[in-house]
């Protein structure tokens, strides 16, 4: 099981670079150092790997790109910040609604679920504060 899961993310580090709102210098810095370190433990195939990817972002990275990319990002991660703040004004209607009605177990219910959804807010708050740092570090 440890070596399927080791085998998955060594598989798939190369290309999470190039999925990254990283500048394409820092890219190349990160394929270059575990290349080093594929070489140091004699992985030919991660090797092998490293330098497709490292072909990819010297073929097709642009640091426009990547701050398009992180704009986009920032954009996304704002519509879901908003979503996130609806879902949470209607979990707590929800929760005044069963108050009203007075049943104790739809309350704690309704009170649960408020706390999840502010929750999910705080995490999407987090995510566009990332996002936005990342895509100021690229303009």
């Amino acid at each position: 099981m440890k070596k399927t899961i080791l085998t998955l993310l060594v598989i798939s580090s190369p290309f999470t670079a190039l999925a990254a709102t990283d500048s394409c210098q820092d890219q190349l810095a990160n394929i270059s150092a575990k290349t080093e370190m594929a070489k140091k433990w004699g992985n030919s195939a991660e090797v092998a790997r490293l330098n497709i990817a490292r072909d990819n972002v010297e073929r097709y990275c642009t640091d426009e790109r990547q701050a398009t990319r992180a704009n986009h990002d920032v954009s996304r991660r704002e519509t879901k910040v908003k979503k996130a703040e609806l879902e949470l004004q209607e979990a707590r209607q929800e929760l005044d609604e069963a108050r009203a009605d007075g049943r104790t177990d739809r309350i704690s219910k309704k009170a649960r679920r408020v706390e999840e959804k502010k929750r999910k807010l705080e995490s999407a708050k987090i995510d566009l504060e990332q996002a936005r740092k990342d895509a100021q570090r690229l303009n």
